[in-house]
């Protein structure tokens, strides 16, 4: 009985913890703030691996054609394996030297670099080959459009152009069909 009245004794200042109200109050502000946060951050993300693969794949693009003009002989950017209708690039891409001068890429020719990426909330289509030659225009004498998309659909998106001329064009799209 002496404690209790000891207890009771003390200033308010000095009593410590939570009460269950103030608890469960608490939490309800938690769940609130994670269910407007966690959308948010996954469309971050979602927008953020668009940026980065769009500046990955116009930089193997400008890879590509300054060794084609820096070994004099067509390069190559080919897509590894073989990805879907829309998303050609699904499992990467790699920038090939070919030595021969037959059009082909064969498996003994030179590889200058691989991206070997697996995009999974990316969907990049176009031609799965895009060809320099050693004045780093294409070969061919139409240009090749690719479409950068979110997977899951929206409205942002990007497209690359590579033009006859070599040169590569990256504008954003408001409207992005995967």
């Amino acid at each position: 009985m002496r404690h209790l009245n000891l207890l009771r004794s003390l200033p308010a200042l000095r009593r410590r913890g939570f009460t269950l109200v103030e608890l469960m109050i608490s939490l309800a502000v938690l769940v609130v703030v994670l269910a407007v946060a966690v959308p948010s951050m996954q469309e971050f993300t979602a927008n953020n691996q668009l940026a980065a693969t769009k500046s990955s794949f116009a930089s193997a693009l400008a890879l590509a054609r300054t060794e084609a003009a820096k070994r004099g002989r067509v390069v190559v950017l080919q897509a590894l394996g073989s990805g879907s209708t829309g998303n050609e690039f699904a499992n990467g891409w790699e920038i090939a030297v070919d030595d021969d001068g037959n059009g082909d890429v064969a498996t003994s020719e030179t590889r200058v670099r691989k991206s070997a990426v697996t995009l999974e909330k990316v969907k990049l289509g176009g031609a799965p080959v895009v060809s320099f030659r050693a004045t780093g225009a294409l070969v061919g004498t139409t240009a090749q459009v690719y479409t950068l998309c979110r997977a899951s659909g929206g409205t942002r998106g990007f497209t690359v152009t590579v033009t006859p001329s070599g040169a590569t064009d990256v504008v954003g799209i408001n409207t992005c069909t995967p």
